[in-house]
């Protein structure tokens, strides 16, 4: 019997697929037409591959790695199980414009280099895009859409250039931001996602400009210590506009929070600078949630130790992150939001009502004065709303 189950076991065994191998390409190759790969590619350092416009790349696993150059216009690389295109170290003689990337695990990985990134359809993969490892790719005119998880993750101290790029119905997120800093995120269009950008860790502090977050159950989720600069962006028809959790102080300054449910929702220990914006037409524009300064000097260092020894608030390899670093600079009970426009709804109310301390717009310590976070009652922290705008600042700067 057990010679006979070897016997079987042998005779499976021949039958179990091999793993694939991997096809080199050396010197100047040129793909057009149709071409089909069941294993990985390999364009290595010093070779070309051009990829001829029309041609349609399939992959049914393996992946097309590139350590040379890449040109590719008008063509679509498609498959049912394979890893995606990597982009290694590429400088900026690599280019993609115009083709469609599908059906992989990650539709397009850059790690290091400078390739350009030119109105490439990213859609139906895991993840649409990934950027790494101080990568400085040029990514714009893009449409990064309806990727299971991810449509695009910035991370490893990348800085790409990110501009005018479409983004919407991804699984998670429009986009993420760790531990990275684009040289530009600007004139990108999030839209329809659970949530439209995540910026977070400490050291993930880039400008994001001049973006229009629409239709989102949260349109930008700043957390665990990032510190972005957020101007001159419209939030509008979003569920949570900004939200700001765990130690999250953004600059908030020219934006335009329109039609919301919340403008910015505030929690654990977060304190930003909100000045110059227009808040007009959301159910709420300030919410404050799990935000106190008693519980930030009761628990604040205690939690973020812990957050800490999990990664959360993301040391990285150059960087000595101190308690120093996270805690917050100021903690005297509330939140400053002095020199808004809060609506011409908000502006009349504030001007009519008797009620001037406690506006309708705004969720604080005056209308909730405690919560309680694991058993033990905390002051809810206060905004100062006043002085206000009496007239809109964004004016037409944004559209």
């Amino acid at each position: 019997m057990r010679r006979l189950a070897l016997l079987l076991g042998l005779g499976l065994g021949l039958l179990l697929p091999l793993p694939a191998a991997a096809l080199t390409l050396d010197g100047p190759t040129h793909w057009k037409g149709e071409q089909r790969f069941a294993e990985t590619v390999r364009v290595s350092a010093g070779s070309v591959l051009t990829v001829e416009p029309g041609a349609v790349i399939h992959f049914s696993r393996g992946s097309l790695e590139v350590s040379g150059q890449l040109q590719a216009t008008n063509a679509r690389f498609t498959g049912s199980s394979w890893q995606g295109i990597v982009i290694k170290g590429t400088g900026a003689d690599t280019i993609l414009t115009d083709c469609a990337i599908d059906g992989a695990d990650t539709g397009l990985e850059v790690i290091g280099g400078a390739p350009q990134l030119k109105n490439i359809h990213l859609h139906d993969n895991r993840i649409g895009l990934q950027l790494g490892k101080k990568t400085a790719a040029v990514v714009t005119g893009c449409r990064i859409e309806n990727n299971n998880r991810a449509g695009l993750i910035i991370k490893d101290e990348a800085s790409p250039r990110v501009e005018n790029n479409q983004i919407s119905g991804n699984g998670l997120f429009g986009a993420y931001l760790v531990h990275s800093r684009p040289q530009s995120f600007s004139g990108n269009r999030i839209s329809g996602q659970p949530t439209g950008l995540k910026i977070s860790n400490f050291g993930s502090d880039p400008q994001v400009a001049g973006n229009r977050f629409e239709n989102n159950e949260v349109g930008i989720l700043v957390d665990k210590a990032a510190r972005p600069t957020l101007t001159g962006n419209l939030l509008t028809n979003n569920g949570t506009a900004l939200h700001l959790y765990r130690r999250a102080d953004p600059q908030v300054t020219g934006n335009r929070f329109s039609s919301n449910q919340i403008g910015i929702l505030m929690a654990f220990s977060s304190y930003p600078r909100i000045e110059g914006n227009d808040f007009t037409d959301n159910a709420l524009a300030l919410k404050l949630e799990f935000q106190s300064s008693t519980w930030e000097e009761q628990n604040g260092e205690a939690a973020r130790q812990v957050e800490t020894s999990r990664g959360a608030f993301g040391q990285t390899p150059r960087q000595n992150l101190s308690e120093e670093n996270r805690r917050p600079a100021q903690t005297n009970g509330t939140v400053d939001a002095r020199g808004n426009w809060w609506g011409q709804a908000g502006t009349e109310e504030l001007a009519n009502s008797t009620e001037k301390d406690n506006p309708s717009f705004i969720h604080d310590g005056r209308d909730q004065p405690t919560f309680t976070e694991q058993g033990r009652a905390y002051p809810l922290d206060k905004v100062i709303f006043a002085p206000w705008s009496p007239t809109a600042l964004t004016g037409e700067t944004i559209r």
